[in-house]
């Protein structure tokens, strides 16, 4: 199958250990994957054994192995660290990478893991007022010209410039919201990941984001928009519905629902003129790269979904 031509960036999305992740970077990077990113959890929230290890110290190992690919943080809640921690911790990976990293940030959504290893999760207003302000913070602490920055759950002392500043690190604000998310990344994203949702009102949701980036002075064109999903296809429709079989095990549900789940979330998978339908749509909406999520998968799957994808865009 021709690539359809489509302006559409390919990227994997992981959680796993050190070892698997980087086996995975050194071969999208040979592939000319555009994007590695991990998904900033403690638990898998599919099964609560699974070996699940610090991403961001993933990878930082990975920004000294690799030379070329993006690396993202997809995304970290501000539940787990301060601003100040993430912003220290993005110095070093802009640095360690060479300004090949993006911090994502979000309100956080999965109460599991903060409640096993103890960890605080206010209300949704709350976190959502936490992530404002950490925001606000990291972009008040990378302009040596801002007064400081002063809220309720944080604060950056006036005439402070944290050094090294980060100068290449990209902010990445994702999360499902329709009012709240779009907007936040209106006013302070490089790139805005919409999560996908029953909904499907990505189109409402972009636009509510280009009327806040307007409202701040901003250029929406210029801010990257994404989005993450996992990657379900195959070459041939048997290569397809096998694979299907084999996630829809692992997360312990039905193939059928599974496949009812995708098509109501809107995710392309299937075969790969499936997949280049999905994407059409994608790109129509005005997304520019998939995060393909295949945690814990083999790599060779990993390469069939990711070479199906790619053929299609």
């Amino acid at each position: 199958m021709e690539s359809k031509g489509l302006v559409m960036e390919i990227a994997v999305q992981t959680m796993t250990g050190y070892r698997e992740t980087l086996e995975l970077a050194k071969w999208a990077e040979s592939e000319g994957v555009t994007a590695l990113a991990v998904a900033d959890h403690y638990l898998t929230g599919i099964r609560p054994d699974d070996p699940v290890v610090d991403q961001l110290t993933v990878l930082a190992g990975i920004a000294r192995e690799t030379s070329d690919i993006l690396l993202v943080s997809l995304v970290s809640p501000i539940t787990f660290r301060h601003p100040a921690v993430m912003l220290k911790i993005a110095a070093a990976l802009d640095e360690m990478s060479e300004g090949r990293f993006s911090l994502g940030v979000g309100a956080g959504w999965m109460e599991e893991e903060h409640r096993v290893f103890g960890l605080p999760f206010p209300g949704t207003r709350t976190r959502f007022e936490m992530l404002t302000e950490a925001l606000a913070y990291l972009q008040a602490a990378r302009d040596p010209a801002a007064p400081g920055f002063s809220g309720t759950h944080f604060s950056l002392e006036p005439g402070t410039t944290p050094r090294p500043l980060p100068t290449g690190v990209r902010i990445v604000v994702g999360g499902s919201g329709s009012v709240r998310t779009p907007r936040l990344a209106g006013r302070y994203a490089d790139e805005y990941n919409l999560f996908p949702t029953e909904r499907q009102d990505e189109a409402s949701r972009i636009e509510a984001f280009r009327e806040e980036a307007i409202r701040a002075g901003r250029d929406p064109g210029r801010v990257l928009l994404s989005t993450a999903f996992p990657g379900v296809a195959g070459a041939t429709r048997h290569e397809f519905e096998e694979m299907l079989g084999k996630m829809a095990a692992a997360r312990g549900v039905e193939e059928t629902r599974m496949a009812a789940r995708l098509g109501q979330l809107g995710i392309p998978h299937g075969t790969p003129d499936d997949v280049s339908a999905g994407l059409q749509r994608l790109a129509g909406l005005g997304i520019g790269r998939v995060y393909l999520q295949m945690a814990f998968q083999p790599l060779e799957t990993t390469r069939r979904v990711v070479r199906v994808f790619r053929e299609a865009a």
